[in-house]
């Protein structure tokens, strides 16, 4: 077996387990919806490069080693990447669920203030004043 056909096989490898952890990722509801679509048109261009492609002479130009070591590097990006993306769409999730609580609370206080300013017209006072008890 040669180098090329090493690299093809890696290379389908990991796009396939890359979809299988976006979808993972999607499921558990990890990620966000756009970036899972990202990473699975990231991860079938890695499949499609794998099976199309045909470096021939491969191992004219890089060794087994550098050939690893590039590979190394590669799915460090990709995994570094990931990380980032999956965070930030943490953080996005969690930005939404704070803003719908803010809402909330907002909605709830505008009917507390309403309730309040009923009581206030039903006594016949005006807010800050106090009753004469003397």
């Amino acid at each position: 077996m040669e180098t090329g056909d090493l690299l093809r096989i890696i290379i389908c490898c990991g796009g396939v387990m890359l979809l299988g952890i976006t979808l993972s990722s999607l499921a558990r509801r990890r990620m966000t919806e756009p970036f899972c679509l990202a990473w699975g048109i990231i991860s079938v261009a890695l499949i499609l490069a794998g099976i199309l492609l045909r470096p021939t002479m491969w191992n004219r130009y890089i060794s087994i080693t550098g050939m690893l070591l590039l590979l190394l590097l590669g799915f460090a990006v990709i995994y570094i990447a990931y990380f980032v993306s999956a965070k930030v769409s943490e953080l996005m999730r969690k930005n939404q669920e704070l803003a719908m609580q803010m809402s909330l609370l907002n909605q709830e206080k505008d009917e507390l203030w309403r309730k309040l300013e009923e009581l206030w017209e039903k006594s016949g006072r005006l807010p800050g004043q106090e009753e004469n008890d003397q």
